[in-house]
């Protein structure tokens, strides 16, 4: 009986941490739209987050953005099974399981150097396309950033994402 229930609270502790993590990603991601700026030509129409495989994650973006806007473009959450199912984004969040370099590479061949904020939660994705990848230190979601893919995408963090950042590459 004892480690029955040792097993359900561990369960339920797993459950609420994954929460949690999904809830600190959702409010990075709507954070980053008010301090990336995006060139002119992105500047039309809705502002679309893309998120695949991550309900969780996609269901807390919903709840975080509900009514929002980037300026005047009004955001719009978009979840997707796979990468093949992503048209137009401004934001492509891809699962640890949907950013192996593999994926990556094809996503940086479907969208070559277009204005997408492309995030991932794998450690090493930034060597292989990520613009920004969710870390975890010391139990707390952090994220590190690639200027270089930014630079390469034309997408302009400011100097308060810069200084939030656990690690930037140039």
């Amino acid at each position: 009986m004892k480690r029955i229930l040792i097993l359900i609270i561990a369960i339920v502790s797993i459950s609420v941490c994954n929460a949690q993590d999904a809830r600190y990603k959702a409010l990075f991601m709507y954070n980053f739209t008010k301090h990336i700026e995006w060139p002119a030509s992105e500047k039309t129409g809705d502002f679309i987050i893309c998120v695949v495989n991550q309900n969780e994650v996609l269901n807390q973006l919903k709840t975080v953005t509900n009514g929002k806007t980037v300026g005047a473009q009004p955001i719009t959450t978009v979840g997707v099974k796979s990468i093949d199912d992503v048209s137009k984004c401004h934001i492509l969040f891809l699962s640890f399981a949907d950013s192996k370099a593999e994926k990556l590479a094809a996503i940086k061949e479907k969208f070559g150097n277009n204005p997408v904020l492309i995030l991932t939660d794998r450690p090493g994705s930034l060597k292989n396309g990520s613009c920004i990848n969710f870390l975890l230190v010391d139990d707390k979601i952090k994220f590190e950033l690639s200027k270089k893919e930014m630079s390469a995408r034309k997408l302009q963090p400011n100097s308060y994402i810069e200084g939030l950042a656990y690690n930037i590459e140039e």
